[in-house]
């Protein structure tokens, strides 16, 4: 299964997958294939999304960490946080919504880490709910225009937080979203 939801990933294609946290809708890092997150979840293209890496080592190709953010990731790594850092110029515009930073999730969840290290690639991470809607923490609580619009689905049971990461800005060492 995770080798199905890798390269579907590759090719490009829209995969609902289990976190930590809650259940995530994602896609490789083209343009094209984001902006079809976006239309999916009736999402502002103003508002930001994540990616989800399997390792500090990828993050570090995708954002600049410093450092004591090295060191504060690190010793967070196996809380259900998305760390906000300056992003590379390997992450398209359209992701962080024109921002210089980017949120960067390593989520601690068996099946999404081998999916990403399968790919060889980060994924968007983004609730799979449309816009305002309850993020699902159960693959039964994925909305059916969800699973409609995606091209692919992995069903692992609960996630075990059941609740959005916490959003830590490494900058400013502010919390941006609690945990809900």
């Amino acid at each position: 299964m995770m080798l199905l939801a890798a390269d579907a990933v590759k090719e490009d294609k829209i995969i609902v997958y289990p976190t930590d946290t809650v259940y995530g809708i994602g896609c490789s890092l083209k343009p094209d294939a984001v902006k079809r997150i976006f239309e999916i979840k009736k999402r502002c293209l103003k508002q930001p999304l994540s990616i989800a890496c399997s390792s500090m080592d990828m993050a570090a190709d995708y954002a600049v960490f410093t450092p004591e953010e090295s060191r504060f990731i690190k010793s967070n790594i196996l809380k259900p946080y998305t760390f906000i850092a300056i992003k590379k110029e390997s992450v398209p515009d359209i992701v962080t919504s024109g921002r210089d930073t980017v949120g960067i999730r390593i989520p601690n969840h068996r099946v999404v880490k081998e999916i990403i290290e399968t790919a060889g690639m980060p994924i968007i991470t983004s609730s799979a709910n449309i816009s305002g809607g309850a993020p699902p923490v159960s693959f039964q609580d994925i909305c059916d225009e969800i699973m409609a619009a995606s091209d692919m689905a992995v069903d692992s049971g609960r996630c075990r937080v059941g609740k959005p990461s916490r959003v830590v800005d490494l900058r400013s060492k502010r919390i941006l979203r609690e945990s809900r």
